[in-house]
């Protein structure tokens, strides 16, 4: 586990310098953040006027995920935030893909796979490390912008009807 831990923190130290890695976990999550809650606000604004009206362009399949007590532009939000949701489960394959590769062009460019191959570490060990170093920031980087997605949603005026669909199992 010592050897395992090392090679996570050596890994963390190296990726993390480079911009592109810092881009894929800061910014894009922020981007993917953002979207939505733009969506919504302007989804938000004027949609009293459309209750009946904002449930045409849905999806008859779909009608029926919208309860009894939604209005039509619940219902439409809810349809289109579907949609965004998408983005939130593509944080956790766009971030590790970018550190792993990084890491490998990294150690290509400092020469530094020949004394890491070099070191008493098992196979297991060395892939565990480097798997972990990639997978564990996309996790938490996943949750935390759900997070902070659901956080701002009661500050755009979204209704608890949306609110609940959002943060329930789908």
């Amino acid at each position: 586990m010592k050897h395992i831990r090392t090679i996570i923190d050596k890994e963390w130290a190296e990726v993390f310098k480079n911009r592109m890695v810092l881009f894929a976990t800061i910014f894009i999550p922020l981007i993917f953040i953002v979207l939505p809650l733009v969506m919504l606000y302007i989804t938000n604004q004027g949609m009293d006027d459309f209750t009946s009206a904002a449930t045409a362009d849905v999806p008859a399949g779909f009608l029926p995920a919208c309860s009894d007590g939604m209005s039509g532009g619940d219902c439409m939000q809810i349809y289109v935030m579907n949609q965004f949701l998408l983005l939130f489960m593509m944080i956790p394959v766009i971030i590790p893909v970018t550190i792993a590769s990084y890491s490998i062009v990294g150690e290509k460019a400092t020469h530094s796979l020949e004394p890491l191959l070099a070191t008493p570490i098992t196979t297991i060990e060395l892939l565990a490390g480097k798997s972990l170093a990639a997978a564990l920031p996309a996790i938490l980087v996943g949750w935390a912008s759900f997070g902070l997605f659901l956080a701002a949603l009661p500050l755009i005026g979204v209704s608890q009807a949306v609110i609940g669909y959002i943060a329930g199992p789908t």
